[in-house]
């Protein structure tokens, strides 16, 4: 990589003329995409970084040239399609296409989540160093706007790269030791059992309730070793970091919300949780548990068929894949996945809108759900939202749900947890699920913590 030349001809440059951004594509030498992340430091409070459940594709932009916020799918969309055609490709030969990343809130007319600082109500960026990493090889897209000075402007992008790559990669420091407080669970498990009336009473059928751990250290939180911890701990999920200059929003979910290839979307069910065995046995004895119980197939089947329902009119036809457990190191789920080909001039942005949220993450009937949570819980974020990527060139790209995460600032952060609540739902059961849920991002940041209880 070092001393790459952009190479653009006087057609080039005349060409990208009419347009707003030029993007310009380089292949660059084998290695992990994780390890220029980890040298990342000089592009802090500007990263986003996107790595698929199957190591198929892993995402790192950073450097934004622009950011919005305030978002709903409808106004991502509409980003979307103004960008699209305010771009050119110079590669020789044809490269890459931008991307926008980050993540959108999970409701943006819910209260206030004044601890997520400007990640509250969504955070979405324009990088212009995209680096794409897949099993056939590495690149890194270059986006500049267009000028008297583009040729320079890609050039500079480039040497930026080179500098990055040649960089040391820093001694990871260790863990910081971690106190947590559980937030306000008097007045949580009380919403439990209000929540667990509403349904009895037939105002809803299921409602997803999030609570909160506080974590404080005296060290600092380092955004981009939990991500790596995390990479090395949780198997079978999406790791994702969403860093404004506030904070940063770092997490290993299990849930894909929605994929759009050019032909399909894929989608999937997960809900319903147990905990993992210390042996085999008793893993596969919690396992078959898990999904003999009826509370737990019963809560699995409402999001089943929500789903379903919502994702028929972007589709075909919808595929239901066999029950299975999807197993990660602390917990265990039940999952479905669905699938179907695109209906023609349907949108991955509309498919997000139909889904988010989810039975699984919000409840059931949605709107009145909303409702409930909107009047009796804090605002969450980005938590439990879609996070992922969306292509400048064709409509692809995927979103997961952000869950098992937490947002951070320099030494303080909120890790997020969620039950569904259905009428057989009991506070103290619930309580121990979530504090089952917090495990996973609790071990990503520290190897040392203590927790208070109230």
């Amino acid at each position: 990589m070092n001393n790459v030349k952009i190479s653009l001809t006087p057609a080039a440059l005349k060409r990208a003329a009419s347009f707003t951004y030029a993007a310009y594509t380089i292949s660059l030498p084998a290695g992990s995409l994780g390890d220029l992340v980890a040298r990342s430091a000089a592009y802090a409070g500007g990263r986003v970084v996107f790595a698929a459940a199957d190591q198929s594709l892993t995402l790192f932009g950073a450097k934004p040239l622009r950011v919005w916020q305030d978002l709903t799918p409808a106004r991502l969309r509409q980003i979307q399609q103004e960008l699209q055609v305010q771009w050119v490709d110079l590669t020789p030969g044809g490269g890459a296409a931008p991307c926008l990343m980050g993540g959108l809130p999970f409701d943006l007319a819910g209260q206030p989540a004044k601890f997520w600082a400007d990640l509250a109500t969504g955070y979405v960026i324009l990088p212009q160093l995209l680096f794409k990493q897949t099993p056939t090889g590495k690149t890194v897209t270059l986006l500049a706007p267009v000028s008297a000075h583009l040729a320079a402007d890609l050039q500079e992008l480039a040497d930026q790269v080179s500098a990055l790559m040649a960089a040391d990669r820093p001694v990871p420091a260790a863990p910081p030791a971690v106190t947590g407080t559980e937030l306000a669970v008097a007045d949580w498990m009380k919403l439990v059992d209000r929540s667990v009336a509403a349904i009895q009473a037939g105002q809803l059928r299921k409602v997803v309730l999030a609570r909160q751990l506080a974590v404080t250290t005296g060290a600092h939180f380092d955004p981009v070793a939990i991500l790596h911890r995390l990479a090395a701990q949780q198997v079978n999920t999406y790791r994702f970091l969403v860093e404004s200059p506030q904070r940063a929003f770092v997490g290993a979910t299990p849930e894909r919300l929605v994929k759009a290839t050019a032909t399909e979307y894929l989608t999937a069910s997960v809900a319903g949780s147990a905990p993992r065995g210390a042996t085999p046995a008793a893993d596969q004895q919690l396992g078959a548990a898990l999904l003999a119980d009826p509370k737990n197939q019963a809560e699995h089947q409402i999001v089943v068929q929500r789903i379903a329902k919502l994702l028929a009119p972007y589709t075909t036809a919808v595929t239901i894949g066999a029950r299975q457990l999807l197993k990660n190191r602390d917990i265990q789920h039940i999952y479905h996945p669905l699938a179907g080909p695109r209906q023609a001039g349907s949108h991955l942005l509309d498919v997000v809108a139909a889904l988010h949220p989810t039975p699984a993450l919000g409840g059931e009937p949605r709107a009145a759900a909303l409702a409930w949570l909107r009047e009796h819980e804090a605002g969450r974020g980005l938590y439990g939202a879609p996070v992922g990527w969306l292509s400048l060139g064709a409509d692809e790209g995927e979103f997961v749900v952000g869950l098992r995460s937490g947002v951070f600032s320099a030494q303080a952060g909120r890790l997020y947890a969620g039950c569904g609540i259905v009428a057989a739902s009991h506070a103290a059961t619930e309580r121990a699920e979530t504090r089952l849920k917090f495990q996973p991002m609790l071990r990503g940041i520290s190897d040392s913590w203590t927790i208070k209880r109230n």
